[in-house]
């Protein structure tokens, strides 16, 4: 099972659109998870023409988008549950890891919390961080596609393909369509 995972597209914030690279590199793909800030549901609508969505809020979605998805989702897809959050935590436990790349000590803190947030998931998939990561966490696969809008890294979106008891994750950079 091939599953397309994004997050904090920013439409139409930061984009007016999807990019079309995006849109083409899903093509094909069986679900499609998005790990929120999306800014408008219809992102979902897009993605939809593609494949299944499933998707969360982020801590910029609007009233309207929250209300409609919520803040914490679990899926199985390909015999494994995924937990699916955007990852912002509160202002006093964010304070001391935010702006930390993934590998220092503080950032323990947040797996540490976004494990006890999705207990039941073997696949953590989550945003808010615009930098991608793909790291085995106490025998949870915690994974973040990066951002679709531009930001401090470049745009980028992955593929999680699930086969038997193996999960494997690519990323890919997106083309700017202009």
């Amino acid at each position: 099972m091939k599953i397309g995972l994004v997050s904090d597209t920013h439409v139409p914030s930061q984009l007016a659109e999807l990019p079309s690279s995006l849109l083409k590199g899903l093509r094909g793909v069986d679900a499609i998870l998005h790990a929120g800030d999306l800014v408008s549901l219809s992102v979902i609508d897009t993605l939809s023409e593609i494949a299944p969505v499933t998707a969360v809020a982020g801590n910029i979605d609007p009233p309207e988008v929250t209300a409609h998805l919520g803040s914490r989702r679990f899926v199985e897809l390909g015999g494994r549950r995924i937990g699916l959050q955007h990852g912002h935590q509160t202002p006093a436990l964010q304070s001391r890891y935010i702006g930390l790349p993934y590998d220092a000590p503080e950032f323990e803190l947040f797996f540490q919390a976004m494990a006890a947030q999705l207990p039941r998931a073997e696949i953590v998939v989550f945003g808010h961080f615009h930098v991608p990561l793909v790291k085995t966490w106490h025998d949870r696969l915690f994974v973040n596609p990066g951002a679709v809008a531009p930001s401090r890294t470049q745009s980028s979106y992955a593929l999680l393909t699930i086969d038997g008891s193996e999960a494997t994750v690519q990323h890919f950079t997106i083309e700017d369509d202009s």
